[in-house]
């Protein structure tokens, strides 16, 4: 059980995904040596004469039958059935049998073709197959001569898969084979690591773009714009757009835009508004994204009144509110429990002439689930179907949710297992929600299939899923298989525990009166750089509490609401627990004191 995750990644994928034998068969006989009518080869072509040609004597076509090498027009038979068959697996989506064409092409001596290659790695990473993606540039850099599209493609995918270090070595590769990076292989990696939190690195990308002589572009400077007001806020994105102006690049909607979401983001609502209409003045004019996101702020500060002043001034000026700003409506109103208005605004939408997004229904579906209406939920889902809008993955999981957690796993189970028929393939939230609405049921091995069924799909677990696989461990009794899984967690995923993930594993430690572990779990927590919060160290006084150790447990509790590590709530709620009178009054006291 302690290697439950990497024994579930370790179910390799089949080699080829198509028919192997029947591939082997067909390239034998297209690439085995044909003896039969050699004599016959030859090529019919028509030349004209040679000799003087007069008005009166017009030059003559004549038809000759010329000998042709049998083993050139052998060859070039083979090698063109060869790339014909290498396309139309690649057009079936059949990728390892592609690659397996391609291991023939160059085993025979042929010169792989640069686009085709490219066109397989993209579709080994959309196919999330790296390494064969890898495979794929080692055979255009051995037997032909890859480009810089080529190698943004390779960078660009293993970016994605957040290989970063493998893409600097692709990097350099391409340097030294005389390729020099172009603006686009810049921007795929600053926007990798601007993605993953990277900003500081993004930035020295930048300064080495400038030592290339290569020039940054607006969507340059937007990726990092975006990335800075995550990171340092909005008011060091305004430097990276002044620096931008400095350049003379003119940013466009997509660039203010994004500064126009720091600004809300950070509830400078005042600013934001002031900013959008300084954009005429900048040659830039607002659009409907703009207004949505002014909208979406204004609506969550509870500003009602104000929001409807905003669509109404976007009407007058003619940008006309999409789908996007009608499903804002609608979740404010849902998230106030008002459905019944927020059904009205979706009418309304519909007879405006837009049709309405998953998005839009996903609010009404959400509240229906929070109020326990399962059935109208249902209902609703249905509605869309027959309106034409098929249902997301993210519909499908709020319903499968709400049926778990009112005991209705057999129900979901059913709806899960239908997803892959209507085109709708379950995600990892979908499995998280099934694995533990079984495992909770006590239906362990079915529970863990999913995990196996999971992983073997090629979709990668996250936080959620290992936290709920350690939880369900630790409620079980299996303390030492969730503290294997947290090692796991970190050196075989790449997920760094959270607090949360240190909390269940603290519990499960705690309420197997195993406080000395539960103290090194806490200390390896600190160490590593996870800050305990209040629930980690309520979390150990009940453990020493439980343990049978009261006074010393509530003396730390004492030294914690001294430091104002706990509040007063939880230490009365403590101290009910574990009754210590004269540690409650001398607490009082002091805290009647400040």
């Amino acid at each position: 059980m302690v290697y439950l995750i990497n024994n579930a990644m370790s179910m390799s994928t089949r080699i080829f995904s198509g028919n192997l034998e029947l591939a082997n068969q067909a390239t034998f006989l297209l690439i085995k040596p044909t003896s039969h009518y050699h004599h016959h080869n030859s090529v019919v072509s028509c030349r004209t004469n040679d000799s003087v040609s007069s008005p009166r004597n017009p030059p003559k076509a004549r038809v000759s039958a010329e000998p042709r090498p049998t083993h050139l027009q052998s060859h070039e038979y083979k090698h063109a059935h060869l790339i014909k068959l290498l396309n139309r697996s690649y057009k079936s989506g059949k990728y390892n049998e592609s690659l397996y064409f391609l291991e023939c092409m160059v085993n025979k001596g042929f010169k792989p073709g640069v686009i085709l290659c490219t066109k397989l790695m993209k579709g080994f990473f959309n196919s999330k197959i790296v390494e064969r993606a890898i495979r794929v540039m080692e055979i255009l850099e051995s037997h032909g001569e890859p480009d810089v599209f080529a190698y943004n493609v390779l960078i660009s995918g293993l970016c994605k898969v957040n290989q970063i270090e493998s893409a600097n070595q692709v990097l350099n590769r391409m340097r030294n084979r005389g390729f020099l990076p172009d603006i686009v292989t810049y921007n795929i990696i600053i926007g990798s690591l601007c993605s993953r939190g990277k900003l500081e690195s993004a930035l020295k990308v930048l300064n080495q773009l400038l030592k290339d002589n290569c020039k940054p572009t607006v969507i340059t400077y937007t990726i990092l714009i975006e990335a800075t007001i995550l990171e340092g806020g909005v008011n060091d994105a305004m430097k990276l757009l002044d620096e931008m102006l400095q350049r003379g690049l003119q940013p466009d909607i997509y660039t203010y835009n994004a500064i126009i979401r720091g600004l809300c983001r950070e509830g400078m609502l005042d600013r934001a508004f002031e900013f959008v209409r300084s954009l005429p003045g900048k040659g830039c004019n607002p659009d409907v994204i703009s207004y949505n996101m002014l909208l979406r702020e204004v609506l969550n500060q509870g500003k009602w009144n104000d929001g409807e002043k905003l669509v109404t001034k976007m009407c007058s000026i003619g940008c006309k509110p999409n789908v996007v700003t009608y499903s804002i409506l609608i979740s404010s109103l849902c998230r106030k429990g008002k459905i019944d208005e927020a059904v009205s605004v979706l009418k309304l939408m519909m007879e405006k002439g837009l049709s309405p997004g998953t998005y839009s229904y996903d609010p009404l579906i959400s509240a229906l689930c929070r109020e326990g209406k399962l059935v109208l939920a249902i209902e609703l889902l249905d509605y869309m179907i027959s309106t034409g809008c098929s249902p997301d993955i993210v519909n499908y999981n709020t319903i499968l949710s709400a049926l778990c957690k009112n005991g209705n796993a057999d129900h979901a189970m059913e709806i899960f297992d239908m997803l892959g028929e209507i085109g709708c393939p379950p995600d990892v939230s979908s499995y998280n929600t099934m694995f533990s609405a079984l495992w909770n049921n006590g239906d362990r091995t079915r529970a863990l299939r999913m995990i196996s069924e999971m992983v073997n799909k090629r979709i990668e677990p996250d936080e959620i899923t290992y936290n709920s696989l350690i939880s369900c461990l630790c409620r079980d009794g299996m303390v030492d298989e969730a503290i294997g899984l947290l090692g796991d967690m970190e050196e075989g995923s790449g997920f760094r525990p959270t607090v949360i993930t240190y909390n269940i594993v603290l519990l499960g430690l705690c309420k197997a009166h195993r406080i000395d572990n539960a103290i090194d779990t806490l200390a390896e927590m600190v160490e590593k750089g996870c800050l305990p919060n209040e629930t980690t160290c309520i979390l150990l006084v009940e453990g020493i509490g439980f343990a049978g150790w009261r006074p010393e447990a509530m003396e730390l509790a004492n030294s914690l609401f001294t430091m104002d590590v706990i509040s007063k709530d939880s230490f009365k709620r403590l101290n009910k627990t574990f009754p210590m009178l004269d540690v409650y009054k001398e607490v009082t006291h002091t805290g009647n004191k400040k």
